[in-house]
């Protein structure tokens, strides 16, 4: 529950160029709906987590209205393409059955989705796929999800219309260190090649917050690039 420190007012939203505060974005929202974002090389995700943190923030705000003690965790999942997968824990995607193996295949893709009825998927930015599903995967499709949206692993994506801003001081530090720790999660024979890519991305930090931007997209297109 480390992101349990997040409270609305550690983000900035602006939703096709206007600002609008987190709790107005997340109106109406319940700790039952579930996310679900693919990270083909499982560090790849770290270009979605404000959004990821602000859903979570979302979630521990319906706990907090009821000013009840709580203990519990969103029901979010990563769906990575990768051996070991990387470790989202920090950032409260967890226990670690929480990170799902997928395959190459999208109809297998899906499937893993479709089996934890995700309700918002997050996909990264890439070319898009002549995939074919089985009628039954998009009726549960139709079904569960109903948001979907498109990061891409530098934080920048084409034609974005939400942009997360999260957090300022003194909670950037914090936030960051949740990050390396994504990271340092990775045990693989690469291992200096993923020092690597945590350096490049930490050089493009501005050292007082995170920013993220996003391309809301439909289910078709969302399907086209798993």
């Amino acid at each position: 529950m480390h992101s349990a420190v997040l409270r609305s007012c550690d983000f900035e939203l602006f939703v096709k160029g206007s600002p609008q505060n987190h709790e107005d974005f997340f109106k109406g929202w319940s700790n039952t709906r579930r996310l679900g974002f693919v990270a083909e090389n499982g560090i790849e995700g770290i270009g979605s987590v404000n959004l990821v943190m602000a859903h979570a923030t979302a979630f521990y705000n319906t706990y907090r209205a009821t000013k009840e003690e709580f203990f519990a965790y969103p029901d979010f999942f990563s769906f990575q393409h990768n051996s070991p997968k990387a470790s989202y824990s920090m950032l409260d995607i967890y226990p670690d059955n929480k990170h799902v193996d997928i395959g190459d295949d999208p109809q297998d893709r899906l499937d893993a989705i479709n089996d934890r009825g995700i309700n918002v998927l997050v996909v990264p930015e890439g070319v898009k796929k002549d995939s074919e599903f089985h009628k039954i995967q998009m009726a549960s499709a139709k079904r569960n999800i109903d948001t979907c949206y498109v990061y891409s692993f530098k934080g920048e994506v084409s034609n974005a219309d939400l942009i997360v801003r999260c957090p300022n001081k003194p909670l950037y530090d914090e936030y960051i260190g949740w990050v390396d720790q994504v990271f340092d999660s990775m045990e693989s024979e690469n291992k200096a090649e993923i020092q690597e890519i945590k350096s490049a991305w930490a050089n493009n930090l501005n050292g007082s917050y995170v920013e993220q931007s996003f391309r809301t997209v439909s289910l078709d297109e969302a399907l086209s690039l798993l």
